[in-house]
């Protein structure tokens, strides 16, 4: 086949062809090929002949492509030769499919491109060429006119044809030679990195004004190609971004073709079209990568539902891969049941006790309260949530007890992340993460089998299991790869807005009209506008003659509330209701397999969930019912420093630590020298990698949903499609719904405070006795909650004070607390905090949870940028003009990164010193209040004037309450009475020299 054959059946334009594409043979190939100076040569300047063998089969003919030098304008001297009888690698096993210049840098393939296809790019585009014609060199404007308008997306491809392809569909594109050749990284002589990796020139000339480039790179099946290519699309996209750009990455079926040329030739242009539109941000392909599987499967199944699958007897780590309802938990009944007729002990590990109580049902065996009650129940194994993985637990847990058992951990990833970074693992987390790395040794190391499920599976669950486990190890991989079909795909319909108003209006609309939905919150507590308690009360007063049921922790653990205990027989419980409200303890784990009842599935996600989490709930419901959404479309909640970097997050982590211990070896105290913070590396790099992706998906959090379930198979259409059969009863006149739901959530919070505030005080072991329950009255609860506010702040427990608590209160005053008058205290508080810590973990920190437990760096910050002293003197009027505020904001701006990793407060290159005063002051609940405007510089400016106000909330009460506790604990050398002859807010506005290490981050 000739060149012009060849590129046809790639569906490039004829005329691209001809301009940028030649045929050539004999001594030719060689001519355009070994031009460097660097190639070794005869001292009459030709090739040596030893290197000129190597270059042999160049004779035999093939093709050579070249395009533009971005650099010069000029015709490129480099391109690449596909010659007809490629050579073999030194090793004899891959030919060598396209020939570059040896001993010259690579370059691009900026093709020429004719005036037809340059009219059609600027068509889809909306851009007009006429002024940027030149008619004798159209080929060269093209890229002239392309670097002018940085509006016009640029798809950045491997190849030249696939660039040609691309670009007679009508697309800008630009080609590499291979997909790392986009950036350089600096080296030495001997390999050795030497400086950052930058962009190439070429890729650097393109990358201006905000360009949106769009990575089109192969759809491979092999497991090292598709890290090859992932890592390389990160490394490329961080660069564009850094150069101000952003990054999307178009994807489709790998089946229907490898690369985007035989993707146009075998499906059409229309086909890249749509895949072009469905590209998703850098961002949110960054969280759906880390959600991939590469390993090899050694069971590679297609079916609706997991049957007939077999697992060999010397498989010790499995791994279930396979979607949501496809009879994943079935599968392991079979293994448990196999198991008990061995007298074969088998542990079930989850993260949610009702989750795993359901587990234990269809298992056949009892839950760890029930196996405690009765060992003879117990001995043949049980299930248990990660909480309890450690020797203080109800489960008195000895990892060396299950040698040779078998372990399930169904929604693996949700439960190995609840283990890593959930607040009810925080104070025990160590020995937790010690006792899975002893039991994963234990089992793995002998008989033993670890079953893990999850249809989100992805490697870094399989390799901290396998680095836990310390052997060399090949998991088995089960994977099917069964899509949703038209038959079984969801419609899901998507609300935008920066509120779920109108998704709840329709759904108003779907019961009136006598749907029974299973509605799914986020939320659940009565200050959530949007949560389980506030919605169930607003359903129940617009239809008093339904039957509504409530589903979260608070009506599942009150044996006085219908759902109580409901999870064991949900659907017997369901059946009897017209509409359910679930909140995330509906999650994971839970096969709602109901025919015939629920009409529809909705969901809010106010940004709480992970984006899995939320896919997840949509699951839970197995029948294809239409499923309605709300997304937020960002989540505030990040984790770390809320970095996309694995190196970024843990980099920054390491020096907080360092800093924080550095400030512990500066207190009077002692014991601080030999900190070992290298606990469980693997551990750490577990917890980055989730992180990372758990960041990732925050920042589109809407998009990273859509983007994950569109890749499900399901069809996503627009909220404004949804059909109903009458018109909303709402009026003109009457109320918004948000003022409805408002009020509501208002009136019933209110009634809530109320009942915290009246509740019984309860002695310290009444309230240790109710604590450790798991079962709870909500007046029960009320109890616990009003006796903790009682100890936290030493006051009478008001629905106010109930009120600031739920708004974060403690932690804000107790850090002004720590910055003003409890000062002299903030070293022996952290000491005593990391104590703890080191106790409960065996001499060993987890440095998440080390980090996040301590105030000293923050408080330290807080100093060396002077907020103390202005919260000294509340009367002086602050402005932008103002010298020191300046000087603070020069020094904020320069510690940006240090700031974000240490307070999680993000500022903003531009920030103002007010705004970043404002900043500061809302991490202690402390406000700038707007006084006037002055005019300056003759009136030709006029600056705003500020002052701080510290509100009148009762904290300098509490204060007086700690400050007396500190004063008075054993060792202290302060004495209450002479140390309150110290206004309460009189602070010396001097830096010690150890805070100097606060932003040497």
């Amino acid at each position: 086949m000739d060149c012009l054959q060849e590129w046809k059946a790639s569906c490039v334009d004829e005329e691209l062809t001809r301009l940028n594409v030649v045929s050539l043979t004999g001594f030719s190939p060689a001519e355009y090929l070994l031009y460097s100076d660097g190639i070794p040569r005869r001292n009459d300047g030709r090739v040596s002949e030893k290197f000129l063998q190597r270059y042999d089969h160049l004779a035999d003919g093939g093709w050579w492509c070249s395009g533009i030098d971005l650099l010069t304008g000029k015709d490129d001297n480099w391109g690449c030769f596909k010659p007809d009888y490629p050579r073999f690698n030194q090793d004899g096993k891959r030919a060598i499919k396209y020939e570059h210049p040896p001993k010259t840098a690579t370059s691009v393939f900026a093709l020429k491109t004719p005036l037809h296809i340059w009219q059609k790019i600027a068509d889809r585009y909306k851009v007009d060429i006429a002024d940027d014609v030149d008619t004798t060199l159209p080929d060269l404007g093209f890229w002239r006119w392309l670097s002018h308008h940085p509006e016009i997306p640029l798809c950045l491809t491997e190849g030249a044809k696939k660039t040609g392809a691309l670009l007679s569909a009508g697309y800008a594109a630009i080609g590499l030679p291979g997909i790392n050749n986009g950036y350089r990284t600096p080296k030495d002589e001997l390999g050795k990195r030497i400086g950052k990796s930058h962009l190439i020139p070429s890729l650097q000339k393109l990358a201006v004004g905000n360009r949106v480039f769009y990575f089109v790179f192969d759809e491979d099946l092999k497991p090292n190609t598709i890290k090859a290519v992932n890592a390389a699309i990160k490394k490329t996209g961080y660069l564009l971004q850094q150069a101000g750009c952003h990054g999307k990455v178009v994807s489709w079926d790998s089946q229907l073709g490898k690369g985007v040329d035989d993707l146009i030739a075998s499906e059409g242009v229309a086909y890249f079209d749509a895949a072009y539109q469905n590209a998703v941000s850098l961002e949110t392909w960054k969280a759906n990568s880390w959600r991939r599987l590469t390993y090899d499967p050694q069971q590679v199944v297609n079916c609706p539902y997991l049957s007939g699958v077999t697992i060999p007897t010397d498989a010790r780590l499995i791994g279930l891969k396979s979607a949501k309802g496809t009879g994943k938990t079935k599968l392991l009944e079979t293994v448990v049941t196999q198991a008990r007729k061995k007298q074969q002990k088998v542990l079930v590990i989850g993260h949610r006790v009702q989750l795993v109580r359901a587990l234990c049902l269809r298992f056949g065996l009892p839950y760890i309260t029930e196996a405690r009650k009765n060992i003879d129940d117990a001995q043949l194994g049980y299930g248990l949530c990660i909480d309890s993985l450690h020797s203080q637990s109800q489960a008195k847990f000895n990892p060396d007890d299950w040698s040779n058992c078998i372990v399930i951990i169904d929604e693996v990833e949700q439960v190995l992340w609840h283990g890593l970074n959930s607040t009810t693992c925080k104070d025990r987390r160590v020995e937790i993460l010690q006792c899975l790395k002893s039991l994963m040794q234990n089992v793995l190391g002998s008989q033993g089998e670890v079953y893990i499920a999850d249809a989100d599976l992805s490697d870094i669950a399989l390799d901290y299991l396998v680095t836990l486990a310390g052997i060399n190890l090949q998991p088995y991989i089960i994977s099917n790869q069964w899509k949703c079909d038209r038959d079984t795909a969801w419609n899901i319909y998507n609300y935008t807005g920066k509120s779920p108003k109108k998704l709840v209006r329709d759904l108003e609309t779907h019961i009136r009209e006598g749907g029974k939905p299973l509605v799914c919150l986020s939320a659940q507590k009565l200050s959530s506008k949007w949560g389980t308690q506030n919605l169930e009360a607003y359903f129940r007063q617009k239809f008093p003659d339904l039957k509504i049921l409530r589903l979260d922790s608070e009506s599942l653990a009150d044996p006085n509330h219908p759902a109580y205990n409901c999870i064991t027989n949900l659907h017997r419980v369901l059946r009897n209701y017209d509409v359910v409200l679930a909140s995330p303890c509906l999650e994971t784990g839970i096969s709602i397999e109901m025919q015939n009842h629920f009409t529809s599935v909705w969901a809010i996600a106010q940004g709480v969930q992970s984006a899995n989490a939320v896919r997840q709930t949509l699951a839970r419901l197995r029948c294809n019912v239409p499923r309605y959404l709300w997304c937020a479309s960002y989540s505030f909640n990040k984790i770390g420093n809320g970095s996309t970097s694995i190196p970024g997050l843990i980099t920054s982590g390491h020096r907080l630590t360092q800093l924080n211990i550095r400030l512990l070896q500066q207190s009077d105290l002692t014991g601080w020298d030999d900190i070992d913070t290298g606990f469980q590396a693997e551990s750490l790099l577990c917890w980055a990698k989730m992180a990372v992706r758990y960041n990732a998906s925050t920042i589109n959090y809407r998009e990273s949903i859509l983007s994950a379930l569109k890749e499900e198979g399901h069809t996503i259409l627009d909220s404004t499609e949804v059909k109903t059969l009458t018109v909303s009863s709402q009026t003109k006149e009457s109320p918004s719904l948000i003022e409805v739901i408002s009020e509501i959530r208002q009136e019933n919070y209110n009634l809530e405070c109320q009942a915290i505030a009246n509740a019984t005080l309860l002695t310290e072991p009444q309230y240790q006795v109710l604590k450790k329950r798991v079962v709870k009255t909500i007046t029960e609860r009320h109890n616990i909650r009003k006796y903790e506010l009682k100890q936290r702040y030493n006051l009478p427990v008001t629905s106010a004070l109930v009120t600031l608590d739920d708004d974060g209160w403690y932690h804000k005053i107790r850090l002004h607390y720590f910055l003003t008058l409890g000062r002299p205290f903030l070293a022996d508080r952290d000491a005593k905090v990391a104590q703890k810590l080191l106790f409960q973990g065996n001499g060993n920190l987890f440095l998440p949870d080390f980090n996040s437990s301590q105030l000293g760096v923050i408080v330290g910050i807080m100093e060396l940028l002077g907020i103390p002293v202005l919260l000294a003197d509340t009367k002086r009027e602050l402005r932008n003009t103002d010298s020191d505020l300046q000087a603070m904001a020069t020094l904020a701006l320069n510690h940006r990164s240090a700031i974000k990793t240490a307070m999680g407060i993000g500022l903003a290159k531009n920030s103002t010193p007010i705004v970043i005063v404002r900043r500061f002051l809302e991490k202690i609940n402390c406000k700038l209040n707007y006084l006037r405007s002055k005019s300056i510089n003759k009136g030709k400016k006029r600056i705003r004037i500020y002052q701080i106000i510290i509100p009148e909330d009762n904290r300098k009460q509490v204060f007086y309450n700690w400050l007396k506790q500190d004063c008075d604990r054993p060792g202290s050398s302060l004495f209450l009475e002479d140390y309150l002859n110290l206004q309460m807010n009189k602070v010396d506005g001097s830096k010690s020299d150890h805070l100097q290490l606060s932003l040497d981050l």
